[in-house]
C-alpha cells in the first residue's frame, strides 16, 4: 500500500512540474508560430513542429518537457494505469471493452447515484420497495396495538386480516398521490405534507370498507383514533427510513443517511 502511495504522489508531482515548465515556456517565451510549423498538405492534423528552427533554449525546454512526460508514464505503469507507448498509434482497445455504466463492476470505487424520476402512478412505488415495506410494517403496527388495546391475543393471521383494508387502500391510492415520489422523501421535516393527500383519501376508504364488512359504520372515536394512529406511524416509520436511507432531495446539502455513510466507508476500505 505505502509504495502504491509513494508512485501515485510521485506522479502527481511530476505532472504537475511539467504542467508549470508548460506554462513558464508560454508565458517568457512567445516567438513567431510562422516558422515552426511544417504543413503537409491542408490537413491541420498534419502539422509538425520544426525542431530545427527553434531556439537553443526553447528545444532545451521541449526536451526536458518530453524528459518528464516519460518518467510521467512510467510511474503510471507501475502504479497500475494503462499508457499507451505512442499517441499517434493510440487503440482504444488498449483500455479493454467498454462497460454500459449501470453494469460497471464498482467494487472499491465511489458509487454511482442513479436518480428514478416520479410519475405519481404504482410505478413510483415498485421502484421504491423499501419505502413500500416500511409503510408496511407501520400499518401493521397499528392494527397490532388496536388488537393489543381491545384485550386480544398475538394471532398473525387476525392481525393480516385487520390491517388488510388499510394496507390495501394506502398501496392501491397513495402512489398516484404523491407517496413514493421524490417529493415526499425529499427531507424528513416534509414527510407530513408528502403523506398527507395518499393517508386522507386511503384511510377514508380502509374505514368504508370496514364498514361495509362489519355492517356497520365505525364509531366516531375509533374513526378519530384510526386517522391520528395511521398518519402519526406512517410519519414516524419515515423519519427512520429516511435516517437510514437519506433524503431524496435535488438540493446540493442533502442529508445523507445512515446507511449511505457505511457504504462510503466500506467504499474507501476497499479502495486500500
Amino acid at each position: 500500500m505505502q509504495l502504491h502511495t509513494c508512485l501515485l504522489l510521485a506522479l502527481i508531482i511530476y505532472s504537475y512540474e511539467a504542467f508549470s515548465f508548460i506554462i513558464h515556456s508560454r508565458i517568457h517565451s512567445r516567438p513567431s508560430s510562422k516558422t515552426y510549423a511544417l504543413r503537409d498538405g491542408d490537413d491541420f492534423e498534419s502539422m509538425r513542429l520544426d525542431e530545427s528552427k527553434l531556439p537553443d533554449e526553447e528545444r532545451e525546454r521541449l526536451v526536458r518537457i518530453r524528459q518528464l512526460t516519460k518518467e510521467a508514464d512510467e510511474f503510471a505503469k507501475q502504479v497500475g494505469f494503462v499508457v499507451p507507448d505512442d499517441d499517434d498509434d493510440f487503440d482504444p482497445d488498449d483500455f479493454g471493452t467498454e462497460v454500459p455504466v449501470r453494469d460497471t463492476d464498482w467494487s472499491g470505487q465511489s458509487s454511482l447515484d442513479t436518480v428514478q424520476l416520479s410519475n405519481n402512478n404504482w410505478g413510483d412505488m415498485t421502484s421504491r420497495v423499501g419505502l413500500a415495506v416500511t409503510d408496511v410494517l407501520a400499518l401493521l403496527t397499528f392494527a397490532a396495538i388496536g388488537r393489543n388495546n381491545h384485550g386480544e391475543g398475538f394471532d398473525f393471521l387476525a392481525l393480516i386480516v385487520t390491517a388488510a383494508p388499510f394496507i390495501a387502500s394506502w398501496l392501491l391510492l397513495s402512489p398516484l398521490l404523491g407517496s413514493y415520489s421524490r417529493g415526499a422523501t425529499s427531507s424528513k421535516g416534509g414527510i407530513p405534507v408528502g403523506i398527507a393527500p395518499g393517508w386522507l383519501v386511503s384511510t377514508a376508504l380502509a374505514l368504508t370498507v370496514r364498514g361495509v364488512t362489519k355492517s356497520a359504520v365505525p364509531p366516531t372515536p375509533f374513526i378519530v383514533v384510526s386517522m391520528v394512529s395511521t398518519f402519526g406511524l406512517l410519519s414516524m416509520y419515515r423519519y427512520l427510513y429516511i435516517s437510514l436511507v437519506g433524503e431524496t432531495s435535488d438540493e446540493e446539502k442533502r442529508r445523507a443517511g445512515a446507511f449511505e455513510v457505511f457504504k462510503m466507508v466500506g467504499s474507501l476500505i476497499k479502495r486500500w
